[in-house]
């Protein structure tokens, strides 16, 4: 899913360069390091480490302990060759989840999506907007790049985004916002016109004007 950034931590180059494609197809951002020498200098940047255990220097096992010792809650998922009982029981100890080589990718994949899921939460991906309805927060391009809203430009946002593809009058907003207030109906386009700076939709492809009807959220934009 988009949004999401993957480190890779793999010497053997076949491994390594499959599972970037794979990954990148799915539509993460990718980075692949073969040892851990250049690893921790990114590793704010990632939401997901997937480990070799054999690896030149610092081992797949030290390099987990680093990375937490920074406090960092990053899940890493080893992807080893061993297959021992005491080698699983270890990393599942370090890390968060293990998978022996050869793997499946769609069972890689599978494992990817539940663990980011289970850490970050549940998105709505619309355009380059990551959007989280439970915790009502929106994001461009990466959950590291949270929109800064006035909590009145989210109840807006979030009125809309729950009724989705749906047009909402002004007076709907109204009704939400200020019932009991006079309706200036100029109030409603300057906080939609501000949200769309935010989220960097200046035409309106998201937040759309429904000339003489009100203001929709689109799922489906048109290219």
């Amino acid at each position: 899913m988009k949004g999401f950034t993957i480190l890779i931590v793999e010497d053997d180059p076949m491994i390594g360069d499959l599972m970037q494609k794979i990954l990148q197809r799915e539509g993460y951002d990718v980075v692949w390091k073969t040892d851990g020498q250049e690893m921790m200098s990114i590793i704010h940047q990632i939401d997901l480490v997937i480990m070799d255990i054999m690896l030149p220097g610092e081992d797949g096992y030290q390099l987990t302990k680093n990375i937490k010792s920074l406090g960092l809650n990053i899940p890493i998922i080893f992807l080893s060759a061993r297959n021992d009982i005491d080698s699983k029981l270890q990393g599942l100890t370090v890390g968060e989840d293990y998978m022996t080589k050869p793997f499946d990718p769609r069972e890689l994949l599978l494992r990817i999506q539940k663990m980011l899921t289970q850490q970050y939460g549940t998105f709505t991906q619309i355009q380059h907007l990551l959007i989280d309805g439970e915790h009502r927060k929106v994001f461009i391009n990466t959950i590291h790049d949270e929109i800064s809203l006035t909590a009145i430009e989210r109840k807006i946002f979030f009125y809309l985004f729950d009724n989705r593809d749906r047009v909402l009058t002004k007076d709907h907003f109204f009704d939400y916002l200020w019932p009991l207030e006079d309706r200036n109906h100029n109030i409603i386009n300057v906080h939609i016109k501000k949200i769309r700076t935010k989220m960097d939709d200046p035409s309106g492809n998201i937040l759309q004007n429904i000339y003489g009807e009100g203001y929709r959220l689109n799922t489906y934009i048109k290219k």
